[in-house]
């Protein structure tokens, strides 16, 4: 009877050389997995990590205060776009908006503003000045003044 030698190249490719590839191909594996888990997380957390997009209302705010109102206005409406915006904030920031289209003398497009503002359930003390902003707009646009 002939003997079968493990460590005989002549019948294939030892244990040993084996356990290290299946060691080698795992490690590579959980590699590729933290790679991938690595990169799919900075995909997806740049669209909910921006603080960049919290400086737009400073930008908004900075604005409003030198009396730039239609370039306040630009930036409040870019900060909203980011999906990731409180309520609370998303309506203060409405609010502010349909406070600007007033005194840019547009209570129509003030009115879709401060309806967002009351959708996105502003502060109770908030609450009372945007009912009268909604009442005024309403007023003066069934008046049919500009």
């Amino acid at each position: 009877m002939i003997s079968k030698n493990i460590n005989n190249p002549k019948d294939g490719v030892s244990p040993a050389i084996k356990i290290f590839v299946i060691i080698l191909t795992v490690i590579t594996l959980v590699a590729f997995a933290v790679f991938f888990y690595k990169v799919v997380g900075k995909v997806t957390s740049s669209s909910k990590d921006k603080p960049w997009a919290l400086q737009l209302k400073n930008v908004g705010d900075k604005l409003k205060e030198a009396g730039l109102k239609k370039q306040a206005v630009a930036q409040y409406t870019i900060f909203l776009e980011h999906e990731d915006v409180d309520l609370k904030t998303r309506a203060l920031v409405s609010q502010t908006l349909g406070e600007l289209y007033v005194t840019l003398s547009d209570c129509g497009e003030a009115l879709v503003w401060f309806y967002q503002a009351e959708l996105a359930g502003p502060d109770p003390a908030d609450k009372e000045t945007l009912v009268s902003h909604i009442a005024a707009c309403l007023k003066e646009v069934k008046s049919g003044r500009p």
